[in-house]
C-alpha cells in the first residue's frame, strides 16, 4: 500500500472540505426559499428598522457572492471524478484572490448579523449602504452618467432611518461612516472561534496575493532559489498545500457562522 505524501493528504483534505460546502450552492443558486425571512423574527424587525435597504437582503447577497467565489475556486482546484481519480490545479495567486472573496463576503454577513443588539445590525446595514451610494456615484461620474436620485437626498434618507433606529441625530453622521473590510473582517472573526487576529491574517494574506504583493509573495508561498544574479535571487514560486488548506478551511467556516446565523435571525422563536 502506498502511503499519501504530506502534500497529497493536504489536497484530499482541501476536497473534502470544499465536497462540505457545496450544500450551500443549491441554497443561493436556486429558489431554496432559504433567504424568506419569518414575521417576528429578527431579521424581520431589522428589515422594517431598514426598509428599503433591508438587512436580510443585503445579508443573502453576501453570502451568495461567498459561495459564488468558493464554487469558482473548486473549479480551479479539481476537475470532475474520471476512472476514480481527481485531477488537481493549484494557482500560485489566483485561487487565493477568489478565497479573498469567499472569505470577506462571509465575513460581511457575520458581521452584520452576529451583533445581539438590534441598534446595532441596523446601523451596520445602513453605514454599507452609504458607501454603496458614494461609490455608485464616483460610478456614475466615471460614466458620465446622472444618478436618479442626487446623493444628498440618498444620504439624508438613510440619515432619517438611522436616527429613527434609536442614533442621536448628532452621532448619525459618524454613525454611517463606512466601515474598512479590514475592520469587518475582525469583527466578524471576533465572532467566530478563529479570533480577530487570524481572521484579519486570512484576509490580507489573500489580499497580498490578489494584489500581487512581493511581500506576500515571499512569505505566503513556497519558493526556492533557482539562480543568483549579483544581488538578485531569481526564485520558482509555487502554491503552499498546508497555506491553501488552512485559508480554504477558515473560509468555509466563516460560510457555515453565516449561514447559521441567518437562519437563526430569520426563524421566529416565539
Amino acid at each position: 500500500m502506498t502511503i499519501p505524501t504530506e502534500e497529497e493528504q493536504l489536497l484530499r483534505r482541501i476536497l473534502t472540505l470544499l465536497d462540505s460546502a457545496r450544500p450551500y450552492e443549491s441554497l443561493t443558486q436556486s429558489d431554496s426559499k432559504q433567504w424568506h425571512v419569518q414575521p417576528g423574527s429578527a431579521l424581520a424587525g431589522d428589515d422594517a428598522k431598514t426598509d428599503p435597504y433591508q438587512v436580510s437582503h443585503n445579508v443573502w447577497n453576501a453570502l451568495s457572492v461567498a459561495v459564488d467565489h468558493l464554487h469558482c475556486f473548486r473549479s480551479t482546484f479539481a476537475d470532475d471524478l474520471r476512472d476514480e481519480s481527481v485531477s488537481i490545479t493549484l494557482h500560485t495567486h489566483g485561487q487565493y484572490s477568489l478565497l479573498r472573496g469567499a472569505f470577506e463576503n462571509s465575513a460581511r454577513a457575520v458581521w452584520m448579523l452576529g451583533p445581539s443588539q438590534r441598534p446595532v445590525r441596523v446601523r451596520r446595514r445602513l453605514c454599507m449602504q452609504a458607501g454603496e451610494n458614494k461609490n455608485s456615484d464616483r460610478m456614475a461620474a466615471l460614466l458620465q452618467q446622472q444618478p436618479k436620485r442626487p446623493l444628498d437626498v440618498r444620504m439624508r434618507q438613510l440619515t432619517d432611518l438611522v436616527v429613527k433606529a434609536g442614533t442621536d441625530p448628532a452621532d448619525a453622521k459618524k454613525a454611517l461612516k463606512p466601515e474598512t473590510y479590514s475592520e469587518i473582517v475582525r469583527e466578524a472573526g471576533a465572532l467566530t472561534s478563529m479570533g480577530a487576529g487570524e481572521a484579519e491574517v486570512v484576509w490580507s494574506s489573500c489580499s497580498s496575493l490578489a494584489h500581487g504583493d512581493v511581500y506576500g509573495t515571499l512569505s505566503i508561498l513556497e519558493g526556492s532559489v533557482v539562480q543568483t544574479q549579483g544581488r538578485v535571487n531569481l526564485m520558482q514560486i509555487t502554491s503552499s498545500p498546508r497555506v491553501l488548506w488552512w485559508i480554504a478551511d477558515r473560509t468555509v467556516a466563516m460560510l457555515q457562522r453565516g449561514f447559521d446565523l441567518f437562519k437563526e435571525r430569520a426563524t421566529c422563536h416565539r
